[in-house]
């Protein structure tokens, strides 16, 4: 496990050596998206908004038309080869058509998971290969202008999404998780115009399926400063690494 003190950021972020993708957003910087995990998956920001005004701290704001992060592919970003967890604090400004994506990595057939809001409801889909695959289609409804916690969840053995720490659907499918080079999108379905509306905080991918009450875990202490480890997440710390964002 690995501390991060950011100055600058007044936020100590606190991530193991499983996230492979953490966005605070809680300061501006101009075109990017900084990574405080150890792999540093800084994304190129386009036409989105920094606000002071998120979950806790800065977030992001998408328009809807034209605001996206993409983050070139990294071998980190395969996630495991057969889990995966993407969970993120998302506030909707309207609920666009299609399926907008949180975070997805590569394009449609050819992608190894996401998670995405069709009709502003929370959807997690695994690729084992191009074609094949499995997806979880929430049921709850999300509110407009409010925040909502969306989490997703491939264990090996099930994909389950959860809305506010809530499990809101799961559909059993088992095997590894389908490896490509392509980028990871957020915020815009890759080559297809489908945009999300609204504003993303706290956005963090790991190469592990954590569990329900770590997710809930996540959704008070925030992603940032979660130190209690469950399953899988190592317990040793290891360096501590300081970065002034001027």
């Amino acid at each position: 496990m690995t501390l991060v003190l950011c100055l600058g950021i007044n936020s100590f972020a606190a991530f193991e050596e499983n996230t492979v993708l953490l966005y605070l957003f809680d300061e501006e910087v101009a075109n990017e998206a900084i990574d405080l995990s150890e792999f540093e998956n800084h994304g190129e920001v386009t036409d989105a908004e920094w606000t002071k005004d998120g979950k806790r701290g800065g977030a992001l704001i998408f328009d809807g038309a034209s605001s996206l992060i993409e983050v070139p592919h990294h071998d980190s970003l395969h996630a495991g080869s057969d889990e995966v967890t993407i969970e993120a604090w998302f506030k909707p400004t309207t609920f666009p058509a299609g399926h907008p994506p949180i975070a997805r990595k590569g394009a449609v057939g050819d992608s190894g998971w996401g998670l995405d809001t069709p009709g502003g409801k929370v959807r997690g889909f695994i690729y084992n290969a191009p074609g094949n695959f499995a997806v979880a289609d929430g049921a709850t409804q999300m509110q407009l202008d409010t925040w909502h916690h969306l989490a997703m969840v491939y264990d090996g053995k099930e994909v389950r999404v959860y809305l506010d720490g809530e499990l809101d659907a799961k559909v059993a499918r088992g095997g590894d998780l389908h490896q490509n080079e392509a980028s990871v999108w957020i915020g815009k379905k890759a080559i297809e115009s489908i945009w999300l509306d609204g504003t993303l905080d706290e956005l963090r991918i790991l190469n592990i399926a954590i569990t329900q009450e770590q997710i809930r875990k996540d959704m008070v202490e925030g992603v940032g400063l979660a130190v209690e480890v469950t399953g899988k997440l190592t317990t040793t710390w290891g360096r501590i690494k300081s970065e002034v964002r001027r």
